[in-house]
């Protein structure tokens, strides 16, 4: 049994959040404003390293687009229809959601089509890394 997220904090634009460990539970939507959110707190050298400001483009259920913006010192993640990236990443919000619980490796999610990349590629790569 893991945790439910419960309650956020907002300190110094730093989310603290309670999560549930492997992602379980969680929808695309908690995953890229929670767990991405974290992982780029986590890792801000990496995210510096991306430098680039990318669009997540999810379809389905809860879909949306979100941008990453490793341009900002901390990195930000924000629902944002319209600001211009470097890059797009477009998936469903089911493969999203398989890719956090490692059930569908990202690599094989692109070579199958599953996961579209519009810009640049190295870019997305390098946000690969961080997220898997």
């Amino acid at each position: 049994m893991g945790y439910k997220i419960v309650h956020k904090v907002y300190i110094s634009f730093i989310v603290i959040v309670i999560e549930n460990e492997k992602g379980e539970d969680m929808k695309a939507k908690e995953i890229i404003e929670v767990k991405v959110a974290k992982r780029l707190l986590d890792n801000p050298f990496h995210a510096k390293s991306i430098g680039a400001a990318v669009a997540i483009v999810l379809t389905g259920e809860d879909g949306g687009r979100w941008v990453i913006d490793c341009t900002k010192d901390p990195a930000q993640v924000r629902r944002d229809e319209s600001s211009p990236v470097a890059t797009t990443i477009s998936l469903a919000t089911s493969d999203l959601e398989r890719i956090f619980l490692g059930e569908l490796d990202p690599q094989t999610a692109f070579m199958n089509g599953k996961v579209k990349v519009e810009g640049n590629l190295s870019i997305a790569i390098k946000l690969g890394q961080l997220l898997t």
